[in-house]
């Protein structure tokens, strides 16, 4: 298995810089001819998909124009900070 891996580490970068569909065909190719090789890349491609999932800090996602649908505030709440907020007698 160690000199698979080592194989997909050769062809990782060639892979992970390919569009989705690209990939995919690529993918299928490379299943049907080396399995063994197919099954060590894709394990690669997973573990940089998932150690790059988190990349956007998570607070950028709810920064102004970035709203999330369901942002909005409760029917007849305000978004405006209480202390802005002036009273008349």
């Amino acid at each position: 298995m160690k000199i698979f891996l080592t194989h997909a580490l050769h062809l990782f970068d060639a892979y992970s810089d390919m569009a989705d569909e690209e990939q995919s065909a690529a993918l299928a190719v490379l299943r049907r001819t080396d399995p063994t090789l197919h099954d060590a890349l894709v394990h690669l491609l997973v573990i940089d998909a998932l150690d790059h999932e988190m990349d956007v800090p998570p607070w950028s996602i709810h920064a102004p124009g970035n709203a999330m649908p369901g942002d909005g505030a409760p029917d007849g709440a305000t978004k405006e900070p209480a202390g802005a907020r002036t009273r008349h007698a």
